[in-house]
C-alpha cells in the first residue's frame, strides 16, 4: 500500500511536470512568432535599442524587441495585480464588499484594460503600420497584442492549477532562453582574447558568488520575539521576522517599468535634451529603484496594520509597548534593514543601465549579468517554495505514521 501511494504521488508530480514543460514550449513558440503587418520604425528601434528596455521585457516575460504574439508578456497582469493589492491594502469599499471570485474578475478586467493601453501606445504611438489602410493595420496589431497578452495570462493561470510554478516558471524559462542567446557573443569575444580562459573562469566564479550572496541575502531577517496570549505560557515565544529584502521581487516584477519613463517620454515627445542624457537616465533609474523598493517593503509589511492587528488580538512584541510604540519599532527596523536591499538594487540597476547606454553593444549583456543572476535566483527560490508545498501531503503522511507508531 505504501509503495502504491508513493507511485501515485510520483505519477501526479510527473504529470504536473509534463504539463509545465508543454506550457513552456507553447510560450516559447508564441514568443518566436512575429506580429503580422508590423513595420519597424526608427522611433521604436531607437527606444528599444537600449539594453535596459529589452531587459525590462525579459523581467515581465515579454518580447518587446522582436514584437511577437506574446510581446506584452505578463506586464498587464502584473500591473492589474498590483492595483488590486493596493486597493485591498487601502480597504476601499468596492473591494471589501465583493467576493474573491468577483475580485478576480475585476483583476482580469483591469489586465485587459492595461493590455489595450500598452498595445495602443506601442502600435499607434510609434506608427508601426504603413500604407493607405494603416489605421486598420494598427487596429489589428492592437487586437493581436492584446489577445496574446490575455492568452499568456490564461496560460499562467492554467499552469498554476495543473502544472508547477504558474507564470513564474514561464518567466524563468523566457529569461534562461534570452540570457543564453545574448551571452554567446560576449563569451566568444572573451575566449578569443589573451588570457581569455582565465577571464572566463573569473566571470563564472563571480557569477556563482553573486548567486550565493543573493541566497544569503534572501534568507536574512531580523528576529523579534512575539508573545501570543492565546497560547500556553510554557510554549516558547513565536518569532516575528523582518526581512532584509521585502520589496525586491515586487520591484523587479513591476517597479522597474518606471525606469523607462525618460526614454519613453523622450521618444514620443520632443523633450529637452537632458531627458535623454545617460547621466540623467542612470541617476533617475537608481533613485526610482531605491524609492520603489522601500515602497513595496512597506506595502508587504505595513507597520500600521501590524500594530493594529496586534492591539486587537492582544499579542505584543517582547519589550515593546502595544500601539504606536509597536508601529514605530517595526517602521524603524524596516527603514534600517531595507536600506541595504534598496542600495544594492539601485547599484545593480545603475550598472545595467550605464552599460546599456555607454558600453558597446556586444558587452551590454555582461553589464546586465549581475542583475539577471539576482532575478533568476529570486525566481528559483519561489519555485523551490512551490515544490516544497507539493511535498507537504507526503510529509504529513510520514508524521502521521510516526504518531501512530508512538501510540
Amino acid at each position: 500500500m505504501q509503495r502504491k501511494k508513493l507511485n501515485v504521488s510520483i505519477r501526479a508530480f510527473l504529470k504536473k511536470a509534463f504539463f509545465t514543460i508543454m506550457t513552456i514550449v507553447v510560450y516559447s513558440l508564441g514568443n518566436q512568432i512575429p506580429v503580422p503587418l508590423v513595420k519597424m520604425t526608427t522611433e521604436y528601434q531607437t527606444m528599444i535599442r537600449h539594453y535596459h528596455m529589452s531587459m525590462l521585457s525579459i523581467l515581465t516575460g515579454a518580447n518587446l524587441p522582436d514584437l511577437s504574439l506574446f510581446s506584452l508578456g505578463f506586464s498587464p497582469y502584473m500591473a492589474a495585480m498590483m492595483v488590486i493589492q493596493l486597493l485591498v491594502m487601502m480597504k476601499w469599499s468596492i473591494v471589501e464588499e465583493i467576493s474573491q471570485r468577483q475580485l478576480m474578475y475585476l483583476q482580469n478586467l483591469l489586465a485587459l484594460i492595461f493590455a489595450l493601453i500598452e498595445s495602443t501606445i506601442i502600435a499607434s504611438g510609434f506608427k508601426l503600420a504603413a500604407g493607405n489602410d494603416h489605421q486598420l493595420k494598427i487596429l489589428m496589431i492592437i487586437m493581436i497584442l492584446t489577445a496574446g497578452s490575455m492568452f499568456v495570462q490564461w496560460l499562467g493561470n492554467v499552469t498554476t492549477i495543473y502544472g508547477i510554478g504558474g507564470m513564474v516558471v514561464l518567466i524563468v524559462g523566457n529569461m534562461l532562453h534570452s540570457n543564453m542567446n545574448r551571452l554567446v557573443l560576449p563569451c566568444r569575444e572573451i575566449l578569443s582574447m589573451q588570457n581569455g580562459g582565465w577571464l572566463m573562469f573569473g566571470l563564472v566564479v563571480g557569477s556563482l558568488l553573486i548567486a550565493w550572496l543573493t541566497i544569503i541575502f534572501y534568507a536574512a531577517h531580523y528576529e523579534t520575539e512575539q508573545i501570543q496570549i492565546s497560547l500556553p505560557s510554557q510554549i516558547e515565544a513565536a518569532v516575528f521576522p523582518i526581512g532584509f529584502n521585502l520589496g525586491t521581487m515586487m520591484t523587479f516584477m513591476l517597479g522597474m517599468s518606471f525606469l523607462i519613463i525618460p526614454s519613453l517620454i523622450a521618444s514620443l515627445f520632443k523633450m529637452p535634451t537632458f531627458w535623454s542624457e545617460p547621466r540623467f537616465q542612470i541617476g533617475f533609474a537608481m533613485v526610482m529603484t531605491f524609492l520603489i523598493d522601500y515602497f513595496f517593503a512597506f506595502v508587504m509589511l505595513s507597520p500600521r496594520q501590524l500594530a493594529k492587528g496586534m492591539r486587537h488580538s492582544g499579542n505584543y512584541l517582547l519589550g515593546v509597548e502595544i500601539g504606536r510604540p509597536t508601529r514605530r519599532f517595526i517602521r524603524r527596523r524596516l527603514v534600517l534593514f531595507n536600506f541595504f536591499s534598496a542600495l544594492v538594487l539601485a547599484l545593480l540597476v545603475g550598472l545595467q543601465i550605464a552599460g546599456s547606454l555607454l558600453a558597446k553593444k556586444i558587452w551590454q549583456p555582461l553589464y546586465a549579468l549581475p542583475i539577471s543572476i539576482v532575478i533568476m535566483v529570486l525566481f528559483m527560490e519561489s519555485l523551490v517554495e512551490l515544490l516544497n508545498e507539493l511535498s507537504i501531503p507526503k510529509r504529513y503522511s510520514k508524521l502521521k505514521e510516526r504518531i501512530l507508531k508512538s501510540v
